[in-house]
Order: C-alpha cells, then structure tokens, then sequence
C-alpha cells in the first residue's frame, strides 16, 4: 500500500465502506464490485479499491471490489494495483535510461 492508503481520509472512508459490505453481508446480501460489477457473497475476501486513481480518498471514489481474479467479472484489486505500480516503476526506469552511457567496444 502507498502512502496515501493512510491518509486520514482514505482510512476512513475505507472503514465506512467495509461496514456497508459487512452489513450487507451479515444480512445475506452480496456486494457489487464496483470493477465489474460481480457479485461479492458474504465471507467472501475484498478490497477497498479507488475508481479512480488519480481521484481522492472521498466516498464517491472508493468502492468494495474483488480482491483477487474473479473469471467474468475483474483481474482483482491486487492484480491492479500491481500493474499500475509496475507502470509508474517502468515510467521511472525510462527515463532514468536516457542517462546511461553507451560504451562503444
């Protein structure tokens, strides 16, 4: 997790949103994962994802999601965030590319 998952903010509108669920849940009820659109049935694993990225840590842009690959409906919270941090590592190493030598034999 970044920094920003501690944020007071983040921390507690994440809270907020893993009460709904398991309020949800304690009924019976499954959660929509907010990637897909799946179902998250009670006792089953889940993040708090960002819709958006960029975006705050406000309730309109956090939402339950499946934690990990779920065939038909989302890679899983996890699989996300490691692609957008290999992205933003790959960005970093380009350019740091540019500053190499080349060595002519």
């Amino acid at each position: 997790m970044t920094e920003r998952h501690h944020t007071p903010a983040y921390r507690r509108n994440a809270r907020i949103i893993r009460q709904r669920v398991q309020a949800l849940h304690r009924l019976g009820t499954t959660a929509t994962c907010w990637r897909g659109g799946g179902d998250i049935p009670p006792g089953m694993p889940f993040d708090v994802g960002h819709r958006d990225p960029t975006g705050g840590d406000d309730l309109g842009n956090l939402g339950p999601e499946h934690r990990t690959r779920m065939p038909g409906c989302c890679r899983g919270n996890r699989a996300e965030g490691g692609a957008v941090g290999a992205r933003l590592t790959n960005r970093q190493l380009s350019h740091r590319s540019s500053e190499v030598t080349t060595w002519k034999l």
